[in-house]
């Protein structure tokens, strides 16, 4: 997949069958990017990049994702794929969110991947803790509403980030998951990570035919993604947690690359791309898919899950089976 990430302020533009970005401003002009627009299925922009009415319709015909994301991990808005044809899917889709009995065994279901990960990230790496994740999982089929599955997440969620900070490195270790916003560098890029992973779970919805925002164990709020957050609740850990243990604990990224010039830690502009490399990177490694018994790259696993879901809701698969690692 062709991602392309424009850091600058600058000027986006079909010149042909090619993407251009170029420097805009004072003294601007200077080509920075030149490529072929038949290798580009995404353009992120973090910044204030203008962007032709051209290159617009070209994003909007060939179904080219078009995001606006701020450097803080904040997603504004995007010109997404063109969703598919799929109406049923949907229908099938709202069906479950209104049957209280189907929406709460979706939602244990969401909830059993993002455990069964988390557990697996934690025994992984030698933390500590990780019991108490494990006992959950034998409780999830015990709760007996919304409620109490949210409760045991909930502490769970808990337990997973006091032993996942402590396989910080000094200095980045944190009491407690912090957002909106986050206190310290480490949570500041978990939500940056966050943010990325989302845009990747809305897009596979969107394409696999499904509405992003009618969820099943996330409440529907007018501006969430609901089911966008359901879905990537079982690739938190191994994506997006994943992505930023091996930064810090490697060195790609220390305090020196944050500030707090808005007060709160952020990334520094000139070392978004250390991350964004490292996002790309994990995102194109393979895995061999459980349920499938194929390997997929982890971007087209979330689209493969996407397309699990809509099967289970047509009735193909008699329970939504999240994607999980050992």
């Amino acid at each position: 997949m062709g991602v392309v990430y424009v850091l600058e302020d600058g000027y986006l533009a079909k010149d042909g069958g090619t993407l251009k970005v170029s420097k805009r401003g004072p003294g601007g002009g200077e080509t920075l990017l030149e490529k072929p627009l038949i290798g580009v299925e995404e353009i992120v922009v973090l910044g204030n990049a203008v962007v032709t009415p051209a290159l617009l319709k070209h994003c909007a015909e060939e179904n080219i994702g078009l995001h606006y994301v701020s450097t803080g991990g904040r997603y504004f808005a995007g010109l997404t794929r063109t969703p598919a044809k799929n109406a049923p899917a949907r229908v099938a889709q709202f069906a479950a969110h209104l049957d209280p009995t189907r929406k709460l065994a979706l939602a244990r279901r969401f909830v059993l991947g993002k455990l069964r990960n988390s557990l697996t990230l934690l025994r992984r790496n030698g933390a500590e803790g990780w019991e108490e994740i494990r006992w959950a999982i034998g409780e999830l089929d015990k709760a007996a509403d919304e409620g109490a599955l949210r409760g045991l997440e909930g502490n769970a969620a808990d337990v997973y980030f006091r032993s996942y900070a402590a396989l910080l490195p000094e200095g980045f270790r944190f009491s407690e998951r912090s957002r909106r916003p986050p206190r310290d560098p480490a949570n500041s890029l978990l939500s940056l990570a966050y943010t990325f992973l989302a845009k990747e779970c809305e897009s596979a919805l969107q394409v696999a035919g499904l509405d992003p925002y009618v969820g099943y164990l996330h409440e529907v709020r007018y501006g969430r993604a609901s089911l966008a957050l359901d879905l990537m609740e079982e690739f938190r850990s191994i994506l997006a947690d994943s992505v930023v243990l091996s930064l810090l604990n490697n060195r790609r990224l220390t305090l020196e690359d944050f500030d707090d010039a808005e007060g709160y830690p952020k990334l520094r502009k000139e070392s978004f791309p250390k991350f964004l490399r490292a996002w790309e990177e994990r995102l194109t490694d393979r895995v061999r898919h459980p349920l499938l018994g194929k390997a997929y790259s982890y971007r087209q696993t979330v689209l493969v899950q996407a397309r699990v879901l809509v099967k289970h809701l047509m009735g193909e698969l008699p329970a939504y089976e999240p994607f999980t690692v050992r």
